[in-house]
């Protein structure tokens, strides 16, 4: 997981499904023989890929902008399939300068508004539902930008890929503008040598309260889950009571993990939970592991998310996620987001000074005293070192940083010998 409090697709998404129907190959989505529908094609240019186990490239393209259009169709353009894991097609309202495809990074974190996906194992075209498109243009997206996760599982070298997706449009614009939201949970710990783990991540009440300012109908789902995946449920509450099951997989395959199709769609009101239950097995099989499994972007690390498809479109109603209990995309009833953590301040801090500062104040003989506590106490009581936030701050931050194995010696003794 990144540290900050929005998960980004462009760096680990991981996301890494699609959000519209996929039906037989062929003119899936009826409409290449359509007067009204044009195209475009986003598309990487002929390039490397690494000879290393997981890459993402990016590349942001300049798109039709005179009108209001309608995206209503995707279709994948693959052109090597021994690499590609997935792509992610985002929409950009300016020109981040990156024309060129080149690692993904920070600087696409501005293209977040999701249009469609592709991932492994799927064939067709990308559909929207009939009563709504994807708008770009005049008054909204001026640019789109490709992402796509290459899995280079054999770390072969001298490969090649490019790439892309090809967008049908129409400037008869549908009834509705369609929208997308990722739902799932980012503390992902799942034991060893287990046989049933189960991870719970939801949208909130308190988050559809904050985010949605009408109801909005769920036309499609998608549970997407790693190689440890062994069943999924997505479910709608109300007033804390269960309504309905919106989708499940009940027994998941990784590579073949269908798309649910809503008819008549899920009503969701503001207020209402999301919830996704997400079952593991690190014992079975080819499913066997004899290490904890982490959250990851990589599918040698799992992941538990829901892609869903819903319309009107509500602004910012893109990612919907927990971290533990803690609600990522939405402030908490205080106002603060996250519990009030902010990793990147954590790790400025033990990097700056807070680690050398605790080893200097609390060095043998002066264990005890007001300076150690106080130092001690700067690092103990960070909003990002409770709880599961903690842990993942052990793991992720200060694991990375040498004097953190003298400063847990340091907090073993002032607990032994100092805390009555």
């Amino acid at each position: 997981m990144a540290y900050a409090t929005k998960l980004t697709l462009i760096h680990h998404i991981a996301i890494y499904v699609l959000f519209y129907s996929i039906c037989a190959s062929g003119d899936d989505c009826g409409v290449r023989d359509n007067p009204d529908v044009n195209y475009f094609d986003v598309q990487l240019p002929e390039i490397n890929v690494p000879n290393h186990l997981t890459s993402y490239v990016c590349q942001q393209f300049k798109i039709p902008t005179d009108q209001a259009y309608h995206a209503i169709a995707f279709e994948p353009i693959i052109s090597n399939h021994h690499v590609m894991h997935h792509m992610l097609l985002f929409g950009c309202e300016s020109d981040t300068g990156n024309m060129d495809p080149h690692l993904c990074g920070s600087q696409d974190q501005s293209c977040g508004s999701w249009l469609a996906q592709w991932t492994i194992g799927v064939e067709g075209q990308v559909c929207t539902p009939p009563q709504a498109g994807i708008r770009f243009g005049k008054n909204s997206f001026q640019y789109m930008s490709l992402q796509i996760h290459w899995n280079n599982d054999g770390t072969i070298q001298n490969q090649t890929d490019n790439s892309g997706m090809r967008i049908y449009y129409t400037t008869k614009l549908r009834q509705h503008d369609l929208g997308n939201v990722q739902i799932g949970q980012n503390d992902i710990e799942i034991p060893p040598l287990t046989p049933s783990h189960n991870t719970v991540g939801s949208c909130s009440g308190s988050c559809t309260r904050q985010m949605l300012f009408q109801p909005i109908y769920i036309t499609r789902s998608y549970i997407h889950m790693h190689y440890l995946g062994e069943n999924g449920t997505f479910d709608l509450y109300r007033n804390g009571q269960f309504v309905q099951r919106i989708s499940e997989d009940l027994a998941y395959l990784y590579h073949k993990s269908p798309i649910h199709n809503h008819k008549p769609p899920v009503e969701v009101l503001p207020g209402d939970e999301l919830r996704l239950t997400c079952g593991f097995d690190s014992y079975s099989g080819e499913k066997k592991r004899n290490t904890t499994l982490f959250f990851g972007e990589g599918s040698n690390a799992e992941m538990c998310y829901a892609f869903v498809t819903y319309y009107p479109h509500a602004i910012g109603f893109d990612q919907c996620i927990q971290f533990a209990d803690y609600d990522v995309n939405c402030p908490s009833s205080d106002g603060r987001m996250f519990g009030g953590c902010n990793f990147y301040d954590l790790e400025s801090s033990v990097k700056g000074h807070l680690l050398d500062d605790i080893i200097r104040a609390c060095s043998l003989g002066v264990l005890c005293d007001k300076n150690c506590s106080q130092t001690l106490r700067e690092l103990t009581t960070h909003p990002c070192m409770q709880g599961r936030l903690g842990v993942h701050s052990r793991r992720t931050i200060l694991s990375n940083i040498p004097s953190w194995k003298k400063v847990i010696i340091i907090m073993d003794d002032y607990r032994d010998k100092c805390v009555v």
